[in-house]
């Protein structure tokens, strides 16, 4: 079977990352793989059954070698194909919806935002209809696409992660600390996020200006790591609100997993998530989190898992912080909760054994839905 692959960009993250994990994990498949350049396509050129093709997502390039399958991974790549509803597209289209960007009109007032949600939830109504199969990556994705968007054709695949790739990481903490001059007895918290409106940094850098006497006298700083259109603007919010010294912007890093491992707290504070990787990643790392309130987070983290704040509460998160800073949670035991809710529920086997049944019923013909 030959299942074409299509996303926006070949740049590191977690839509990258779990692309990743579905061709390595699935080698009786041959797959070629479309996108915009990117920092992290060498990551596929071991992989035997892979092939990258760096020139966009363009319907002309991915059906041109009639693939038996196109996987499609983002929504601009899922317009391009559908953007003239007379082309009929031979092989069938699957659709997995790494959260709904949608959500994003929940969070701004005004007439022109209403406008905006409308526009896009009919384009997302036209799209999704047009597909053969939408792959949701929570339970929650599920039901609000199957009720908002009226689809009877939507299955829910959680994203997995493979265990051993993290099994061997381990902290770093003495060169970490040396790399960043953080003080030798600290409380280091580690956010690890792209830097854009979703994932919520200014609700995270005013939590932190409204305690920022108590976090120097206890010593804790705050690893903001990631790249992104924001990153300027937060840099210069934190120079305003005076955190400076409490809070490190290191950029993208390929260390991450052990920048994570070497952090005693993971915060993420997004407005809304699909299904995030590194609170997977945290979890087997059992790293303590807190995290928003909100679409993805409290799916993964619910049933004591977690710290959970208010969804763009920065006087809550605040709180939250100073909260696991003076030990009012079990951190440790809820860490172990996670890691062992990961372990059962989100392992990459099973997120590969749904797929690969539905990647079958799509050449079938039947339907995939779970």
């Amino acid at each position: 079977m030959l299942v074409h692959i299509v996303t926006d960009n070949f740049n590191t993250g977690g839509g990258i990352e779990h692309i990743f994990q579905i061709v390595k994990g699935l080698p009786q498949f041959d797959f070629r793989i479309f996108a915009a350049p990117g920092d992290a396509i060498d990551r596929f050129s071991a992989l035997r059954n892979v092939e990258t093709c760096a020139r966009g997502y363009s319907p002309s390039l991915v059906l041109k070698q009639k693939p038996d399958v196109v996987h499609v991974h983002h929504l601009r790549p899922l317009l391009a194909f559908h953007m003239n509803p007379l082309v009929k597209i031979a092989a069938p289209v699957i659709y997995t919806a790494h959260g709904l960007h949608i959500h994003k009109y929940e969070f701004s007032a005004g007439v022109f935002c209403r406008l905006k949600y409308k526009l896009r939830f009919a384009l997302e109504k036209y799209l999704f209809a047009r597909v053969d199969q939408i792959i949701a990556v929570s339970q929650e994705d599920q039901n609000f696409i199957r009720t908002r968007y009226q689809s009877d054709h939507v299955s829910c695949i959680p994203n997995g992660i493979d265990s051993s790739r993290l099994e061997q990481v381990r902290p770093r903490k003495i060169e970490i600390g040396n790399e960043f001059r953080l003080p030798a007895q600290r409380i280091l918290f580690i956010t690890v996020a792209r830097f854009d409106f979703q994932k919520g940094y200014d609700v995270l850098l005013r939590a932190i200006a409204l305690i920022k006497d108590f976090l120097r006298e206890k010593n804790a700083r705050f690893l903001l790591v990631g790249d992104g259109e924001t990153l300027p603007e937060m840099k210069k919010m934190s120079e305003q609100l005076q955190t400076t010294g409490l809070v490190h912007f290191p950029g993208r890093r390929t260390d991450v997993h052990g920048l994570m491992k070497s952090a005693d707290v993971l915060i993420l504070p997004s407005r809304w998530e699909g299904l995030p990787i590194v609170l997977l990643e945290a979890g087997l790392l059992k790293i303590p989190v807190i995290a928003s309130d909100t679409y993805g987070n409290h799916e993964l983290l619910g049933a004591d898992r977690g710290v959970l704040f208010e969804n763009e509460s920065a006087d809550d998160l605040a709180g939250k912080i100073k909260g696991t800073i003076n030990g009012e949670y079990k951190l440790a035991h809820q860490a172990d909760n996670f890691f062992y809710e990961i372990k059962k529920n989100y392992s990459v086997a099973h997120m590969l054994v749904s797929l690969k049944n539905i990647y079958l019923s799509a050449i079938s013909g039947t339907s995939g839905n779970q």
